[in-house]
């Protein structure tokens, strides 16, 4: 009895453990609304299951035989709600705390009639073991809803966030298999059956709190997962413009040259600049220029071809790779982009701020690396501006490190 005990007061002392995990990963930034409360909560509520579990053995003459199992429902309610909040599916949460009300009613009816010694009735089944098969079936309903929506994440997330969403499918169908294995039992009471054996049960519960656990473990896997993409994400994105930074562009220009040379396929690079942005900063302010380097991007995103690389480049500088696109294609994109500029002025109180962009833009020919296709592009930026800005110009053939600037192609449009 002393082992089993103790094997009761671990499986507690690691629910709480986890629900620390839940509240630390829940305090990071991004992670606000990923449903990690409700599991922090529904770790606690199986924490304080597991002491009354213990508790009950020790002192079984309580009246309050039936708490754990409907704490461990209630726990596990948290956890679905918890789950999908972090799917993005909202709702449902009356619908769980409904299925909970009922019994934690009808246990507190047979606690104050056992406390205030109340003679009732003589029942085929006792209260307790209908709470009990009540709150099994209830666990059943809510692992089932679990694995739907932890199934759902799986095509959703790669790598260690698809192997977390599979482990939390696999460990809740593990725990529907236990909690239908206490439920059968208690079933066959109706028929008037011998009652199932303490000890038994008690054990059954103790390996279904295990498998809660297991659940936690899952989820902080699927979280921790979250939080990594999210502080990659924002090593790797501008903060103001939501674009690549400076860094992060040039890695990803650097793989676009290699798998370019590999599969013998052109791409096209545009360096884009915002035309006289120290005179809209000097006029409207820094914030107005803030707001018309966001939209700007947002521009640029629109105008940007499906699986073309954008990034920011310092200041008022932007850059845009083009994979599998030969110049007089990228040329039409850099023109369209442009006619959008002058077409969309950036909104603005009490006026919206008309600007214009000139774009440099260079094919990448076979053998050049990242650094010579920029170069080519910055000339080719190099002669729009003398070409007095609001314009595109192209280079289409290589030059040498140190040769001066000077235009292949150019392209203008009148504003």
């Amino acid at each position: 009895m002393f082992q089993s005990q103790v094997v009761v007061l671990i499986a507690g002392l690691f629910a709480l453990q986890m629900a620390i995990v839940c509240a630390v990963l829940r305090r990071s930034a991004g992670m606000g609304r990923s449903g990690l409360t409700s599991w922090a909560l529904g770790d606690l509520i199986v924490t304080l299951a597991v002491v009354l579990l213990a508790a009950h053995a020790y002192r079984p003459e309580w009246p309050l035989a039936a708490l754990p199992e409907l704490l461990l429902t209630a726990g596990l309610s948290m956890m679905v709600h918890g789950t999908r909040h972090f799917a993005g599916k909202r709702g449902r949460g009356v619908v769980l705390g409904l299925l909970n009300l009922p019994g934690l009613a009808a246990l507190a009816v047979h606690a104050v009639s056992e406390l205030a010694g109340t003679a009732v009735e003589p029942v085929p089944i006792p209260i307790v073991t209908w709470l009990t098969f009540a709150a099994s079936v209830i666990q059943v309903l809510l692992l089932l809803e679990v694995i739907r929506v932890s199934l759902s994440l799986v095509p959703l997330n790669r790598g260690t966030g698809r192997l977390a969403a599979l482990s939390l499918a696999i460990v809740a169908l593990g725990c529907t298999v236990l909690a239908g294995a206490q439920a059968w039992p208690l079933l066959a009471l109706v028929d008037g059956h011998a009652l199932v054996v303490p000890d038994q049960h008690e054990s059954m519960t103790v390996w279904f709190v295990f498998g809660v656990m297991g659940l936690s473990v899952s989820f902080a896997l699927m979280a921790h997962d979250r939080l990594r993409r999210i502080i990659e994400r924002r090593a790797r994105h501008d903060d103001l413009t939501d674009v690549l930074s400076r860094g992060a562009f040039w890695e990803e220009l650097e793989i676009a040259c290699q798998q370019a040379e590999r599969h013998h396929k052109p791409f096209t690079v545009s360096f884009i600049d915002l035309d006289h942005f120290k005179a809209i900063n000097d006029l409207y302010g820094h914030l107005a220029g803030d707001s018309v380097l966001r939209h700007f991007a947002g521009l640029l995103r629109k105008a940007a071809p499906g699986g073309a690389v954008i990034g920011r480049l310092g200041g008022e500088e932007f850059a845009i790779v083009m994979p599998e696109m030969n110049l007089e294609t990228g040329r039409a994109v850099s023109l369209r982009l442009s006619a959008m500029v002058r077409a969309t002025p950036c909104p603005s109180e009490p006026d919206s701020i008309a600007y214009t962009v000139s774009i440099g833009m260079a094919e990448r020919l076979a053998g050049e690396n990242a650094d010579a296709v920029m170069r080519r592009a910055d000339r080719a930026l190099y002669d729009a501006k003398q070409m007095g800005r609001n314009c595109v110009s192209s280079h289409d053939t290589a030059e040498s490190v140190g040769m001066p600037r000077r235009p292949r192609v150019r392209e203008r449009e009148s504003s």
